[in-house]
């Protein structure tokens, strides 16, 4: 049997145009699932961010804090309805160049795979949504129907999360993609045939610009592809 090549996305910032994480972390402040001082830290460090006095990574780094303490106990029907409502009102919120090229490289007979450090209650039902094949996230341990602490990393091990799943499902590295918005997504990039850096931060950026991989920004529904050329400067496509 042949071996099917495959493509690989992150989700948040790169199909999914906000991040499916902090949608949660909003949906537990209206459930009130978040400490009081808890919320108050993470809505001024993001307005913080929002209004350039601080980085993103400082406003992230307290989100997760708080959601690492919140979801500890929250009974497992209650964090899928919560899933529910994110995905049935916000998962069609996407950006056009990353669903379009899903699509484009499906039907060339590409598995689609999807690699998130959102929680995999998440992860799964956008998956279902965009048709993605294969999708891994962020997974609790349950005890007595509640999520305790113990949880799967993804971050900073997106690439060994993909070289385990292209060896369990027999993918084929050649001609392979991996599209990415953010520095925690390098690793997989730097591994398949095919790296996009799609609206990358900063640290995503330089590395892109030093590999010469191919950069893509979309601003609304235009995407703008930068290839660099044979003198080693970038040129629309």
């Amino acid at each position: 049997m042949t071996k099917r090549p495959f493509a690989a996305f992150d989700i948040d910032g790169t199909i999914f145009r906000w991040q499916l994480y902090h949608e949660l972390f909003d949906a537990f402040v209206e459930e009130g699932l978040v400490a009081p001082a808890a919320a108050k830290s993470v809505l001024e460090a993001r307005e913080a961010w929002r209004e350039r006095r601080a980085d993103y990574e400082s406003y992230e780094m307290t989100l997760v804090r708080a959601m690492t303490a919140s979801i500890v106990g929250v009974e497992v029907d209650r964090f899928n309805n919560i899933a529910d409502s994110i995905l049935k009102a916000k998962g069609h919120h996407i950006y056009r160049y990353t669903l379009d090229l899903l699509k484009d490289l499906k039907s060339k007979g590409y598995a689609i795979v999807a690699i998130s450090g959102s929680y995999q209650q998440l992860v799964d039902r956008f998956a279902s949504l965009h048709d993605i094949d294969i999708a891994v996230g962020r997974e609790h341990v349950i005890e007595n129907g509640r999520l305790t602490e113990q949880s799967s990393e993804i971050f900073g091990r997106k690439d060994e999360v993909l070289r385990d799943i292209a060896s369990r499902y027999d993918l084929e590295w050649s001609g392979s993609y991996a599209i990415g918005d953010s520095g925690g997504d390098i690793k997989m990039l730097e591994i398949v045939d095919n790296p996009i850096a799609f609206n990358p931060d900063e640290r995503l950026k330089a590395k892109a610009l030093e590999e010469g991989w191919t950069i893509v920004i979309e601003r609304k529904s235009i995407a703008y592809t930068l290839k660099r050329g044979t003198d080693g400067t970038y040129v629309l496509a």
